[in-house]
């Protein structure tokens, strides 16, 4: 997986030069090259013309729209050329790939920055003065002089209890205060001593489109298509296999176009709850997969996160990231190379429990009011719970509280989960008004906003970062054929009711990929979601290690946590995990504050 970095320190000295070879080798590169006080991790990343220097990290899917000879030239010479000739805006608009690149145009003295319209690969920047730099990697950033380790408190308030689903609500920020992220189709251009952002992709509203007719067929060609175009560029893939819809779609639709099985790699585990053998073997009898499975239980589980955090520039999100990393460094040591995931199919096709209160929101709009309740009761009658308990309640209470009904497609951030563990932050801590994010209306349907906000600034941004890093980590590089914003253009205007019906999320997926995959999975309503059993992990054998540290000096002084409200939680934690009851646990901010303060050891050392 490449990198690339880059420095303007002032007279544009030797030691620019030199300096940008450091920070790729500081994250593990071990012989850059240099151009022009920039610097990638493979020659090829690199294309000039003229005046004008590229370097790109990531991959070009489309080459033939950039040129009848494509097949002559790089990816990175395919854009530099497309940008002389219609300029930057009007060709990032027109990539299909997954990219991080700087241009570096020496009759204008500008360093233009950009990014991906979905932010699949990561870019980083920090700017004092006339000093400026970017990389791939935070951690790079961090070896400049100029770049101070301070953490962001926006950042910090957010990763130690407010739910990992809120660390990019602001696509620019990073952890740290120096540090920014180019967010997600936008570019950033630094021209005599100014700095400019804006975006080179608008979501367009889906008025006037929502309604026209989309078959299954349109769905399924694009969708191969962008699993073929993947394959291309892969080097000896495996594929990530749960039991879901979405990993087991890629991986048929593979087998699809090259008629062979392909390799797939799933974590399992002992506790039913979070596994999901049963499930995925309905595709691995079917023929069109060879699968390896690894068993994950009872790790220690401070070990293994101190591990992973080593590699990771965030806190780690949650345990699918743990088994994801495994899964990687078990992919590297059988020789692969690529990585393929479901990853972007909630998002385009609605997948996820919460899309069905955005999805009633609009029904309500259109006062289908039939439809609304028939669909409530489909609802409650397939998703029933005994923790979380459906009704129609529960239904219009959610409309009023997550969307707003006098700006028609506008959603609103949940109040209720970022409030829900406030009272363990210090009192210094708790003014979370700098937290809470805003959203703007991207269409008049409130479930395809929501998915929109999903994808840039909620749940898709740490994932795609998680990934990424865990890949790199053994370098290994991804692919997200869901990701491909051609299918996302498609889906745009499919109505909500066709995206879910009856209750069952991904009802117009699930038709397209009739004969595609076993029936088994694509009718299958339950889902358990890529997970890991983190609670009995923390309440067994990781009990003594957690209550360490929480009650060490270093943990203390921080000054993050109402160390008397932490322990109330962690102690309520035990209980139930002891009890065997069958109500909520606190896992997921048990998470959080381990692994934000296994990473903040980290940076501490650095």
């Amino acid at each position: 997986m490449g990198k690339i970095a880059g420095i303007r320190l002032p007279g544009e000295s030797r030691l620019a030069n030199d300096t940008a070879s450091m920070m790729l080798q500081s994250i593990g590169v071990d012989r850059p090259t240099c151009l022009f006080n920039y610097a990638s991790s493979d020659k090829e990343n690199f294309a000039t013309l003229g005046k004008r220097i590229l370097v790109l990290d990531g991959f070009l899917y489309n080459p033939e729209d950039f040129s009848e000879q494509y097949r002559r030239h790089t990816d990175p010479e395919l854009i530099l050329m497309s940008i002389e000739k219609i300029g930057l805006q009007a060709t990032l608009g027109k990539i299909n790939g997954d990219f991080a690149l700087a241009l570096i145009d020496q009759y204008s003295g500008s360093l233009t920055l950009a990014r991906d319209r979905f932010g699949i690969r990561p870019l980083y920047y920090s700017s004092k003065g006339p000093n400026m730099g970017f990389s791939s990697s935070i951690r790079s950033l961090l070896n400049l002089s100029f770049v101070s380790k301070e953490i962001n408190p926006t950042f910090l308030k957010t990763a130690a209890a407010l739910n990992y689903r809120f660390l990019d609500a602001h696509p620019d920020r990073s952890p740290f205060l120096d540090v920014l992220q180019v967010a997600p189709g936008s570019i950033v251009d630094f021209k005599k001593g100014s700095i400019n952002i804006y975006t080179f992709v608008e979501w367009p509203s889906n008025e006037g489109r929502e309604g026209r007719i989309v078959a299954d067929t349109d769905y399924i060609d694009l969708f191969k298509d962008s699993v073929a175009r993947r394959l291309k560029k892969s080097s000896n893939p495996l594929f990530t296999l749960s039991g879901g819809l979405d990993s087991s779609a890629v991986i048929a639709m593979a087998h699809k176009i090259t008629g062979i099985p392909q390799p797939a790699i799933s974590s399992i585990h002992e506790d039913k709850s979070f596994d999901e053998k049963l499930e995925i073997m309905d595709i691995v009898n079917s023929g069109i997969v060879e699968w390896e499975a690894v068993s994950i239980d009872n790790p220690d589980i401070f070990d293994l996160l101190d591990k992973v955090t080593s590699h990771h520039e965030y806190p780690v999100p949650t345990a699918t990231w743990l088994n994801h990393f495994i899964l990687a460094e078990k992919a590297y040591t059988l020789g692969y190379r690529s990585l393929f995931t479901g990853l972007g199919g909630d998002e385009l096709n609605a997948g996820e429990y919460d899309y069905f209160f955005y999805f009633f929101a609009d029904l309500k709009h259109q006062k289908k009011d039939a439809l609304l309740r028939k669909e409530i009761e489909a609802w409650i009658r397939n998703h029933n719970h005994p923790i979380f308990q459906k009704s129609e309640h529960l239904a219009m209470s959610q409309i009023s509280k997550l969307t707003s009904q006098s700006a028609i497609g506008n959603c609103n951030p949940d109040i209720e989960l970022l409030y829900k563990y406030q009272q363990i932050l210090h009192p210094n801590l708790t003014d979370l008004a700098d937290v809470i994010p805003t959203y703007h209306a991207t269409s008049n349907s409130y479930l395809l906003t929501h998915s929109r906000n999903e994808l840039l600034k909620n749940t898709m941004p740490c994932c795609l970062r998680a990934s990424n890093l865990n890949s790199s980590a053994m370098g290994i590089s991804d692919f997200h054929p869901f990701l491909d914003y051609r299918l996302f253009e498609l889906m745009d205007g499919v109505p909500s009711e066709q995206k879910i019906q009856n209750g069952i999320t991904k009802a117009f997926a699930r038709r397209a990929y009739k004969g595609l995959l076993p029936e088994a999975t694509r009718t299958r309503i339950t889902k358990k979601g890529w997970n890991a059993p983190a609670h009995q992990w923390f309440a067994n054998q990781g009990q003594t290690k957690l209550l360490d540290l929480i009650s060490s000096r270093q943990f203390i002084e921080r000054g993050i946590y109402n160390q008397k409200e932490l322990q109330k939680v962690v102690n309520e934690h035990f209980e139930i995990i002891e009890s065997g009851k069958n109500i909520e646990n606190h896992m997921m901010v048990i998470w959080q504050i381990v692994s934000l303060e296994i990473w903040l050891r980290k940076i501490d050392s650095v």
